[in-house]
């Protein structure tokens, strides 16, 4: 599970935030200086200027994964504003793992706060991005993500979407009823969901 980062406390090397942005659009420049800067744009709540730095400085190969995991882990918030969440799904379709990994940590645990942008996930082509709502929603489950869900379950043909399904309908869906009107409608669901039974 997600742990926010342990704080570790850099010598405040910034005043000014044009002093701290060039170390977040070039994160390839001094370590120490860059993860100050990090802490620098924490503090002033600057995320969509730090989120998108991350993107680009990943497109150009500039950033390796301590960094990342440092910046997400030290995120004091769920940052959610429209512009934000176009960054975790660009970051996402990148389908690169080192940077993929643990930002479906960092959605597990804002999965609350950013479950209207998991539920959008759910209309991507992308049956990765599909798989990784799905999987992000078992942090927060409810009616409403039990709903999206269900409503998934009906048209998904990919099998892994399908065992994240079936994970999350053995772990919170309780309405019988429902499912097996679900389960009706999909086949492949219904053999994987018998699958899990009997293994269980």
């Amino acid at each position: 599970m997600f742990k926010k980062h342990d704080q570790t406390y850099h010598i405040q090397r910034f005043k000014e935030f044009d002093e701290a942005r060039v170390f977040i659009e070039d994160m390839s420049k001094d370590e120490e200086s860059t993860l100050a800067a990090i802490d620098y744009m924490i503090t002033h709540k600057e995320y969509y200027f730090l989120l998108k730095n991350l993107l680009k400085n990943i497109k150009n190969n500039r950033l390796n994964r301590k960094m990342y995991e440092y910046a997400l882990l030290s995120l004091d918030k769920c940052p959610k504003r429209e512009e934000e969440k176009e960054i975790y799904r660009q970051i996402l379709r990148t389908e690169r793992t080192a940077f993929v990994e643990p930002l479906i940590d960092f959605l597990k645990s804002c999965s609350c706060e950013l479950k209207d942008f998991l539920f959008s996930l759910m209309d991507e082509n992308s049956p990765e991005l599909r798989r990784i709502a799905v999987k992000a929603l078992q942090h927060c489950p409810d009616k409403t993500a039990d709903n999206r869900i269900l409503q998934l379950a009906v048209k998904e043909r990919n099998q892994k979407v399908l065992r994240e399904i079936a994970k999350y309908i053995q772990l919170f869906i309780t309405d019988k009823q429902k499912l097996e009107e679900v389960i009706q409608k999909n086949s492949e669901l219904k053999t994987i969901i018998r699958n899990y039974t009997q293994e269980g």
